[in-house]
């Protein structure tokens, strides 16, 4: 029998402020704070924001990594 090493969550959210979703430096600190709120050690993180609108990114910590993608269009 294999050891899981872990889970692996989807989350989908709706009707989200697309100018929260299109704000790439809000959008990162809130991730990073997620990950340190649950106890994660954060060592690193690259996000970029898309024209005309959109963020992807993602955050590197000991355990893992949490990413995100955003369609500010669709909310």
């Amino acid at each position: 029998m294999k050891k899981s090493l872990g889970r692996h969550l989807i989350a989908e959210f709706y009707d989200c402020e697309p100018e929260f979703l299109d704000d790439v430096h809000s959008v990162e600190q809130n991730m990073k704070n997620a990950a340190i709120e649950a106890g994660a050690t954060v060592v690193g993180s690259s996000f970029h924001r898309f024209l005309p609108y959109g963020v992807s990114g993602v955050v590197i910590i000991s355990e893992s990594h949490l990413t995100i993608h955003t369609w500010p269009e669709y909310g």
